[in-house]
């Protein structure tokens, strides 16, 4: 899996097909490293969090200290009884982050749908299928649950998948847990 993984990554790091297919949009496109060097998912993936893209190039989850969506997430887990003060706690979990676009937008924070929804198409799919998490955890309702019903059909399963619910879904042969929820990085969530 680690030569397959680096080889999509790669190939991640070095896409420009937003800048082609939205050009009115300015897109940081390509978005080179998404994860440090330091930052490899567990051999084991538990739980998979889907977040929605990086909020500005070279600031995410895994490289801001102070980044919101790591902040918020790290306390609903902590209050839940998981201990996450740092990436290690998270990594050593079994958890892993990725991102259904991979790529910010200039001049915004705010995500943008259709990036997210075609850029997932090509490589979310991909990472997922690579990682074999137990559980994905799609954390926003606005993005990534669309993008969570935008890819289901890709996978083994024809029925409905409730926002806020578990539903079971057949991934090259793996059952997987998906859980659409919110996005925890407004400090509020439970």
């Amino acid at each position: 899996m680690n030569g397959e993984r680096k080889n999509l990554q790669a190939e991640i790091a070095r896409c420009t097909l937003c800048v082609t297919q939205f050009p009115r949009l300015r897109v940081n496109c390509p978005p080179g490293t998404i994860y440090p060097n330091n930052v490899q998912p567990p051999q084991h993936v538990r739980i998979l969090f889907v977040g929605v893209a990086p909020p500005k190039r070279g600031r995410h989850f895994y490289a801001d200290a102070g980044d919101n969506l790591r902040l918020g997430l790290f306390s609903v887990l902590t209050a839940l009884g998981l201990q996450c003060r740092d990436l290690q706690d998270f990594l050593g979990h079994g958890f892993f982050l990725v991102h259904t676009a991979k790529c910010a937008i200039a001049g915004t924070t705010e995500p943008h749908l259709p990036v997210s929804l075609y850029c997932s198409s090509h490589h979310l799919r991909r990472e997922i299928e690579q990682l074999q998490p137990d559980a994905v955890c799609w954390l926003s309702k606005i993005v990534a649950y669309k993008v969570c019903l935008a890819l289901r059909n890709e996978w083994e399963n024809k029925k409905e998948i409730p926002f806020g619910e578990v539903t079971e879904v057949g991934i090259n042969g793996k059952n997987v847990l998906f859980l659409p929820t919110t996005w925890p990085g407004r400090g509020w969530q439970r």
